[in-house]
């Protein structure tokens, strides 16, 4: 009767693969799902089987394997490759193992996959542990348990903990395994994850085993057998063979041979159907030492012979699966050297095509560089007409207030010479000193800003006192000022500097405390301050004349003439002189703000100069 339900199961098992194998060659044959949607289907299939039945899950990850080339689908491939690894290194393949999980490794570095990555890290954890390198095992375990736990993965986060959990049992450190099991149970139980649960009900039982609590520990194993049960063909196989072979070994300490001689045949059964190679020497040791205990003759040569021809029938199936293991990663290899070969094709003509598109990008540099140049030349032609013109009309200007001067005066001596009485000579003489002298300064400044127009004025920046330099502008104007019935006041700081030139700086100084002079009324106030940030300094020169206009502020920026105004003494002015101060300051690496006074009468001049040497 059992012999005919043994073969009824194993009969609906095969329908069952039968079945399942047809639905996913009806799914892979499907044309309108993508490829990465198949290979995903296949690599989470693989993931899934690898502890179950490694040689299908090395087969589904193969096949996702081809298709991710197929499909140029780079995290495909590595996925396919750490599931090969993990069947491999279920059937103690441990170099194949390593050498696929490197390659996938090295993937997900090149893609910055940081989840399969992590992946990698369980795997690696696993091998380690099969090498007995328990301080490798407890790094690459605890890398995977902190990344998903950050991730707050759940599921990850179930396996990775039971994973440490296990590490620390391993490392006889029972107090952290059972904290890290029991909270991996509880995650692994609420989810409904039944295989992984299983697993940690055997660690829980191991642990319980090692601090001699052997009720605990047949309560915990007996719980997986109850998933295992539950589960079928779908069961941790390795969990429950463990837990059988722990049970068995309770029931013999106890004298409870023939519940020990069932757990071990269970096991045993177990590990043939399975091809769980390992276990059978072990197996059948304990099952022969169960019956040589109890002097059951006949049992003892039954298990010797099946011994004999199992361990026949296992070899064959290991040389079987060590075939197809080796002619699965034969396959593997060409499937990469093709890639290898396709991708130095691709490569070689990436550098054909970018080498055109290097010749075309030269070209299209070329002609933009021509077409600014000549916008430069254009531009530059059409700046120089304008200082042009704007310098004819200064010369003109100058022209026409030499003779206009020289005109008056000399007209004057001819007709009325003999009228003439010394005090009016005198007082003609100081009208001519003063012409003559804003003559002069008006050609001094065309020549500056010829220069300046010319790129020939340079700069000699030096360490300068800004107290000094606005001291020596007061001096040279306290009789100008006290003419005008105008007070300069000199509100610096001591310990203001700027990294500047100093006939440029003495120059902004000059114009602008003789602007503010000009357009100042009789009885009021110059006020030349200076204080500084964490970078420059900041010298204002203010003023409560009539304040500059709108328009003249319009056309302080560019190379039209500008409108200016008599001061309140009735002098007169181009504006050139403010012209080459934005200049200056420009080339000093400063800039000068105009702006209302804050008692909003008159105008405010900023000038902003670094402090130090960039």
């Amino acid at each position: 009767m059992k012999k005919i339900t043994a073969l009824l199961w194993l009969l609906l098992s095969c329908v069952s693969i039968v079945q399942g194998q047809d639905t996913l060659e009806r799914f892979l044959a499907r044309k309108d799902i993508p490829l990465r949607a198949k290979v995903d289907q296949l690599n989470g299939m693989a993931r899934d089987i690898a502890y179950v039945n490694p040689l299908r899950g090395t087969d589904f990850s193969y096949r996702a394997l081809q298709l991710s080339q197929e499909a140029n689908y780079s995290r495909g491939m590595a996925y396919a490759l750490r599931g090969i690894a993990s069947s491999l290194l279920t059937e103690e393949r441990l170099y194949l193992c390593m050498k696929n999980l490197q390659r996938s490794l090295e993937i997900f570095k090149t893609l910055n996959d940081s989840t399969g990555i992590a992946g990698c890290y369980i795997s690696l954890g696993h091998l380690y542990r099969r090498l007995q390198n328990r301080d490798q095992e407890l790094f690459y375990h605890t890398k995977a348990f902190d990344f998903f736990t950050r991730r707050g993965v759940a599921e990850r986060i179930a396996v990775t903990t039971h994973n440490l959990g296990q590490t620390y049992y391993n490392r006889g450190d029972y107090q952290k395994a059972i904290e890290l099991t029991q909270r991996a149970i509880a995650i692994n139980d609420s989810l409904r994850n039944l295989t992984v649960l299983s697993a940690c009900y055997r660690i829980m039982g191991n642990i319980k085993l090692a601090q001699f609590d052997k009720t605990a520990a047949t309560y915990w194993y007996n719980k997986t057998l109850a998933i295992s049960d539950r589960l079928g063909s779908g069961s941790q196989k390795i969990a429950t063979v463990e837990a059988l072979m722990q049970l068995a070994g309770i029931a013999t300490e106890r004298n409870k041979d023939q519940q020990a001689l069932a757990q071990l045949q269970r096991a045993l059964q177990i590990v043939k159907e399975n091809r769980l190679f390992n276990y059978a020497q072990p197996l059948f040791e304990a099952i022969i030492k169960n019956q040589v205990k109890r002097g059951a003759i006949q049992e003892l040569r039954r298990t010797i012979n099946d011994y004999n021809t199992t361990s026949s029938a296992l070899n064959n199936v290991k040389t079987e699966v060590m075939f197809r293991f080796t002619e699965t990663m034969l396959r593997v290899d060409s499937l990469e050297k093709t890639a290898s070969e396709l991708q130095e094709k691709t490569i070689t003509q990436n550098k054909l095509i970018e080498e055109k598109n290097s010749r075309t990008r030269m070209t299209v540099i070329f002609m933009i560089s021509l077409l600014a140049l000549a916008f430069f030349l254009a531009y530059n032609v059409v700046m120089l007409r304008k200082a042009n013109r704007l310098l004819t009309a200064q010369r003109s200007m100058v022209r026409r207030q030499n003779e206009q001067l020289l005109k008056s005066y000399v007209g004057l001596l001819k007709g009325g010479g003999e009228q003439i009485n010394r005090g009016q000579l005198i007082q003609f003489g100081a009208e001519l000193e003063k012409q003559l002298e804003h003559t002069t300064k008006m050609a001094d400044n065309l020549i500056v800003w010829a220069k300046l127009q010319m790129k020939k004025a340079g700069t000699h920046p030096q360490l300068l006192a800004v107290s000094d330099e606005i001291m020596q502008v007061v001096s040279l104007y306290e009789n100008l000022a006290g003419e005008k019935q105008v007070t300069l006041r000199n509100s610096s700081t001591a310990d203001a500097t700027v990294w500047a030139d100093q006939n440029q700086v003495n120059f902004i100084l000059r114009n602008l405390v003789h602007n503010a002079i000009k357009y100042s009324p009789a009885g009021e106030t110059v006020t030349i301050s200076a204080y500084t940030t964490a970078s420059h300094c900041l010298i204002e020169v203010a003023d409560v004349g009539e304040g500059i206009s709108k328009e003249a502020l319009d056309t302080l920026y560019g190379y039209d003439p500008m409108i200016t105004k008599v001061g309140t003494a009735g002098e007169e002015g181009t504006g050139l002189g403010l012209r080459i101060c934005l200049e200056f300051a420009e080339l000093n690496k400063g800039q000068i703000t105009i702006k209302k006074n804050p008692a909003q009468r008159g105008t405010c001049f900023i000038v902003q100069l670094p402090r130090e040497k960039a």
